[in-house]
């Protein structure tokens, strides 16, 4: 693990409120109820989750529930979007894009949800200069077309006083029961504004909602899971990158193991892809530990996982500038490495 610990890594799909640690749950906990309150402490699910005992996939996801009810305020939603750069550059992760859905919550609206997490990351990238941290604020399909729409004109409103961190949106959210197309007409508002697209796209089969979003024009694919066919072939010739989650999509169900993810084949096709952790606190992982994986499992070599990382410069929503100095963090780190 010391090699994918100290080569550089992009994170290019990663949800706030699933990438709080166990050890992050339980200090917000402590923050926001004490340290003796019976809420956290006689919560028999959440002390299993905070002493990182093993869980169950149903447990894996009521850290979200824990997550959204302790980020609930300013000061809890300031200290997790810190914690969870901390944890990322920790990673040795040098270029982080994360993703929300602004809240309306008892304590705060959604402008000052998203004010605070855009603040946090402006604070904390003064602080940690090895990182350069991005939002992609999302739409959670599962909340309806006006939630979508307060959402956009929220994103667009706040592009101007944050253009250096907001760069794209995110659809997310569960998709049964709506249609992308109504969804589109709402995210061209924010693609007009010069706002990129990482849509999740082809987390089911919908051969005909997968077409859509291409005719759409997703800048990239998050997870990408069941595109085939003629769709597949669209996303080879655009080099649409698709974001590759392996252990979230393990752990969700949605490939059978490791050794069928959808990321081997490809790779071996030379279609543009890149890994990503989706939400490490949730399943329990790190981005060098989905490197790792990709070695243990896809058979790739150390040179593999660095071409792999460089070409995620590519995909990245950053300046050109900004990936300049990506590209000169990358060679500096080859030129201190040496292969038997």
């Amino acid at each position: 693990m010391d090699f994918f610990r100290k080569v550089p890594k992009i994170e290019l799909h990663a949800h706030l409120n699933g990438s709080l640690s166990n050890r992050t749950l339980k200090e917000l906990g402590a923050i926001k109820y004490g340290k003796d309150d019976p809420a956290t402490t006689a919560d028999e699910c959440f002390y299993k989750i905070t002493t990182g005992q093993s869980l169950t996939l149903k447990e894996c996801f009521q850290k979200f529930k824990y997550a959204h009810d302790l980020t609930d305020q300013q000061e809890t939603l300031a200290y997790a979007t810190r914690a969870v750069i901390q944890d990322f550059a920790a990673d040795n992760v040098v270029y982080l894009e994360l993703r929300t859905t602004p809240k309306t919550t008892a304590h705060m609206s959604k402008k000052q949800y998203l004010t605070t997490v855009l603040d946090t990351i402006r604070k904390v990238q003064n602080e940690i200069p090895s990182i350069t941290v991005k939002l992609l604020p999302s739409i959670d399909r599962s909340k309806g077309l006006q939630e979508a729409e307060e959402n956009v004109s929220l994103v667009v409103e706040l592009c101007e006083e944050y253009p250096d961190i907001i760069k794209g949106m995110d659809l997310s959210g569960a998709p049964f029961g709506t249609s992308f197309s109504d969804f589109g007409v709402i995210l061209k508002k924010a693609q007009s504004c010069g706002l990129k697209m990482a849509l999740h796209c082809g987390e089911f089969e919908d051969d005909d909602e997968i077409r859509d979003m291409f005719e759409f024009g997703t800048d990239r694919i998050g997870h990408g899971t069941f595109i085939r066919g003629t769709n597949l072939e669209v996303a080879r010739k655009r080099g649409i990158p698709f974001e590759c989650c392996l252990t979230s999509n393990v752990k969700c169900s949605t490939v059978s193991s490791y050794k069928e993810h959808h990321f081997k084949k490809l790779w071996d096709g030379g279609f543009a892809v890149c890994i990503c952790t989706d939400d490490f606190g949730v399943f329990d992982t790190t981005l060098s530990q989905e490197l790792s994986i990709c070695c243990e499992t896809y058979g790739l070599n150390l040179q593999d996982i660095i071409q792999l990382q460089e070409n995620t410069i590519h995909y990245t929503f950053a300046s050109e500038e900004e990936k300049q100095k990506l590209m000169e963090i990358f060679n500096n780190f080859k030129n201190t490495v040496k292969f038997v």
